[in-house]
């Protein structure tokens, strides 16, 4: 049920995309979200699919590893479709907000998949460091990161769960809706006593780590700003003025 899930898993590779700098990354991310929201055409929708696949491509990841996690929220999908269906009556529209999402959710994937942690903590404080005075923005950028990639373990548990419950006899394919909520309520319920037992036994990793709240970290590696960037950044507010003014 959510072994699909690989939004918020770091792929170690060298790829086009893992070379690029992270502030790069989270700047389109944040420009392609908002360009998203102003399609409004098919040759819209062509344009940002086509950046979209050159970024896949160029990541080195494997489209179908994007795809999964579209396929893995197939019913969440279908129940944006079916509202859609019963409030919008322009099948075009339907189309538009169902690709808004699916667009949204494989360049995020992008975004987790070629970049390590390291670096969207580093990515985040350097976007967030006009903030410094008034926000801790170190410790904020450390908690969005630790979030994003707590997803992957979290459906792994999730799953393991599933598996240990189905070898008791409790039926997940069940057509009932009273029984398929029972069942699930048998899941989430275990999930958030783990959730919160990983949560002190991280805090406490932090605590021998010797980290420091507030106080700001170097680090390791960090792929810089470099001359491919500042020409893609040009070119994501090239996508943008298009899909705004024309």
């Amino acid at each position: 049920m959510f072994n699909n899930i690989t939004f918020g898993k770091y792929y170690n590779k060298n790829s086009v995309i893992h070379r690029l700098s992270p502030v790069f990354k989270l700047i389109s991310l944040m420009i392609m979200i908002v360009g998203i929201f102003f399609i409004d055409s098919y040759i819209d929708i062509l344009m940002f699919s086509l950046y979209l696949v050159l970024v896949m491509v160029y990541s080195d990841i494997g489209i179908i590893t994007y795809l999964k996690n579209i396929y893995s929220i197939k019913i969440f999908l279908l129940f944006i479709f079916i509202i859609d269906l019963i409030f919008n009556s322009n099948i075009n529209n339907i189309v538009f907000d169902l690709y808004k999402l699916i667009f949204i959710i494989i360049y995020s994937s992008a975004l987790s998949y070629t970049t390590s942690t390291s670096e969207i903590t580093y990515g985040i404080e350097r976007i967030l460091k006009v903030f410094n005075n008034y926000i801790p923005v170190n410790d904020i950028a450390m908690i969005i990161t630790l979030t994003i990639r707590y997803i992957p373990t979290l459906t792994m548990e999730a799953d393991r769960i599933i598996k240990a419950q189905k070898m008791r006899g409790i039926d997940f394919d069940s057509k009932n809706i009273k029984n398929k909520i029972s069942s699930l309520v048998g899941v989430f319920i275990p999930m958030f006593i783990l959730s919160l037992k990983k949560s002190e036994s991280l805090g406490d990793i932090m605590d021998l780590r010797l980290y420091n709240y507030g106080k700001s970290r170097t680090n390791y590696r960090t792929n810089s700003w470099k001359k491919i960037d500042s020409l893609l950044l040009i070119l994501n507010i090239i996508i943008l003025i298009i899909v705004i003014f024309y």
